[in-house]
């Protein structure tokens, strides 16, 4: 039986950027929304319903299986 494993893409986010670091995380979603099967408009929805640290939140909440997000010091991203 072959096993299953998930390729993990890891994202460097510039921290000096927030507004292009929203941007980019809302179009990786569409992309995989749509890989995925997952419906775009209700999670781009829930990621813009608060500011970035909710954006990024909701992100991983739906993608963080598939995407690591990593900041300048190649850490995992977290605003929190």
């Amino acid at each position: 039986m072959a096993s299953k494993t998930k390729a993990i893409m890891q994202i460097q986010l510039d921290q000096n950027d927030a507004d292009k670091i929203g941007d980019d995380l809302l179009e990786y979603a569409e992309t995989l929304c749509q890989a995925l099967g997952m419906d775009a408009q209700r999670i781009t929805n829930e990621m813009t319903s608060g500011d970035l640290s909710h954006l990024i939140e909701t992100f991983n909440k739906y993608f963080g299986e598939y995407i690591e997000l990593l900041n300048a010091d190649q850490a995992v991203f977290s605003k929190k």
